[in-house]
């Protein structure tokens, strides 16, 4: 099947990019249209079926991007023989650009939902993105023929959209649990490394994966390692990721005077997932979030709150702990279960390996989007 894969910048979203890719595997001929960041060029270079869409302004600060690709993308549609359009709601241009031209082009136009819309923690922006919500957003998802969610939870983002529940499906994204596995010998190795290199010594390392933007909730967490720090003093907080929050919440560590690690972007996650005790995601929105199961195939237990798609995936006091969002005193109170009862990390995090292993596998998604491709022809 010849498909068209729309998303404001594909390589942002992994689940997404790695969908894309798994159909490819399975003889499937994909094309994908998508602004590029700049350092994704090299990804241009090495494929003849990635176009890249130039974008009239980019707010990196955001980051967002404004462009209209209609003749670039109706061009790809007739000339790749397209027979579906697979975008991604992540509230740009390029992808209503795609939902308009599959209704010219007569394609089949499918719609992933992957979380409750753009949350930046900026009135403005966020004010923005309500007016799309309301208008573009409402058209692009009605428009679909059919919606996938990534979570049960999310149908309820499907409902404010006014999208009929027989077009909608719910479809977990899928994990690679062979490579995210703590038992890869590069990944044992670059391990010790690491430890060696932050100097994490015997401390309890509480570690975060994602942008740091006002959304992820950050505050509360380091609110919550100030609140333990007198009756566990070896807490270590480990920051993987980068964003515009950043010199903010250095600033919030230095006031508060607890330990954290800012470890920046980085290209291979797997060895920092292996230093931490426990992963916490202290969101406010989410979908379902692909770090919590990057850290579930790592054999690590779960602190989340119960937002998105979490509960979807965390059953509370079994393979990890959910929490109210904005709740620092029960974050700190999870992270304290733990530390003080090393059976019940140990306990979660096995169970959380098993989990992925037997539920999130790639091969069960991809088979499930290929039966809703299957049902549009």
């Amino acid at each position: 099947m010849n498909l068209l894969f729309v998303a404001e910048y594909h390589f942002a979203n992994p689940d997404f990019a790695k969908l894309s890719t798994e159909l490819a595997k399975k003889g499937h001929d994909v094309a994908v249209a998508t602004s590029l960041r700049p350092f994704d060029s090299i990804s241009l270079e090495q494929s003849s079926s990635l176009f890249q869409v130039k974008p009239f302004i980019t707010l990196y600060r955001i980051p967002h991007s404004l462009s209209f690709p209609l003749s670039r993308i109706y061009k790809i549609v007739k000339e790749k023989n397209i027979q579906v359009v697979h975008a991604l709601n992540d509230h740009s241009t390029n992808v209503a650009t795609a939902a308009l031209v599959s209704k010219i082009a007569g394609v089949p136009f499918v719609y992933t939902i992957q979380g409750p819309g753009t949350r930046t923690g900026h009135a403005l922006v966020d004010a923005v993105v309500k007016i799309y919500d309301l208008t573009a957003e409402r058209w692009i998802a009605k428009s679909a023929e059919k919606v996938i969610l990534l979570s049960k939870s999310l149908a309820s983002t499907a409902k404010k959209l006014r999208v009929k529940e027989s077009k909608v499906t719910v479809i977990p994204s899928g994990i690679d649990s062979e490579r995210f596995n703590p038992k890869r010998p590069e990944v044992m190795s670059e391990e010790l490394n690491l430890r060696e290199k932050l100097n994490i010594g015997d401390s309890f390392v509480l570690g975060f994966v994602g942008r740091l933007v006002p959304a992820k909730g950050l505050a509360f967490l380091f609110s919550a390692v100030k609140q333990i720090q007198n009756r566990h003093p070896n807490p270590l907080l480990l920051v993987v990721g980068e964003g515009p929050q950043k010199n903010e919440l250095e600033a919030m560590a230095r006031d508060l005077g607890i330990d954290v690690v800012f470890a920046g972007w980085q290209p291979d996650t797997r060895p920092y997932y292996s230093i931490m005790d426990v992963f916490v995601l202290p969101s406010l929105f989410e979908g379902l979030p692909n770090v919590i199961l990057e850290a579930m195939a790592m054999g690590k237990p779960v602190i989340a709150t119960k937002i998105g798609g979490n509960p979807d995936v965390l059953s509370n006091g079994e393979n990890g702990f959910l929490v109210a969002a904005r709740n620092s005193q029960q974050i700190a109170s999870a992270i304290e279960a733990m530390i003080e009862n090393e059976d019940i990390k140990h306990r979660m995090g096995a169970a959380n390996r098993e989990k992925t292993e037997t539920f999130f596998q790639w091969s069960r998604t991809v088979e499930e989007v290929e039966k809703v491709y299957n049902q549009l022809s």
